[in-house]
């Protein structure tokens, strides 16, 4: 009796262990274009600091990004407040709502006018998702082949980005830290995750 018991016992733990073998259905893998400016989905967080002539100061924001439209939240006392920013159409001339921290929501002319006025430089809303990719967005701009070594640097629209650091951890080169800076206004972004095709 007590051998019977330690047989099943032993085929058990056997079968167990067979069964921990066994592989589940692997997860396909997220597919990465060559070309990034193919990339339909992603999301980035991170941290977000803004200084201009009337001060500054930090936070944090989610980037939401679905084909041509963006959902961005900043939170935190940095310069423009805790704000939630939608972007969506062309890039030329996309359509902009902005809520405030308050829970007064703008839209169109008034969206970026508000938007400007915190930020204290106009801001082509249209070409952000690019720029966080590391991509000029279309039309005119210009490669600074003068950038510190290591550092890429985009010149658009009265807009200076400076890539500072790249990572691979999501499938392909992205930015994780760069400059932005526009007359006397700098917005600095270190992004701590890129989750790519979600």
């Amino acid at each position: 009796m007590r051998c019977a018991i330690h047989r099943c016992a032993v085929l058990l733990v056997v079968m167990t262990a067979l069964g921990a073998c066994v592989s589940q259905p692997a997860r396909p893998p997220i597919e990465i274009p060559a070309n990034l400016q193919e990339l339909a989905r992603w999301q980035a967080r991170g941290r977000i600091g803004v200084s201009g002539a009337d001060g500054g100061g930090s936070g944090s924001f989610e980037w939401q990004q679905d084909g041509d439209r963006a959902d961005i939240q900043i939170r935190g006392p940095v310069g423009i407040g805790s704000v939630r920013l939608q972007v969506q159409g062309d890039e030329m001339d996309p359509q902009v709502k902005l809520q405030t921290g308050d829970g007064v929501t703008l839209e169109s002319q008034a969206a970026w006018d508000e938007l400007e006025a915190r930020l204290g430089a106009p801001v082509p809303a249209g070409h952000l998702r690019f720029w966080m990719l590391g991509l000029a967005a279309p039309g005119d701009h210009a490669w600074d082949s003068s950038a510190a070594q290591g550092e890429k640097a985009l010149e658009q629209d009265g807009w200076r980005i400076a890539y500072q650091r790249y990572s691979s951890e999501a499938g392909t080169p992205l930015p994780v830290r760069m400059n932005a800076t526009s007359g006397t206004t700098r917005v600095r972004i270190v992004v701590d995750r890129w989750q790519l095709g979600q």
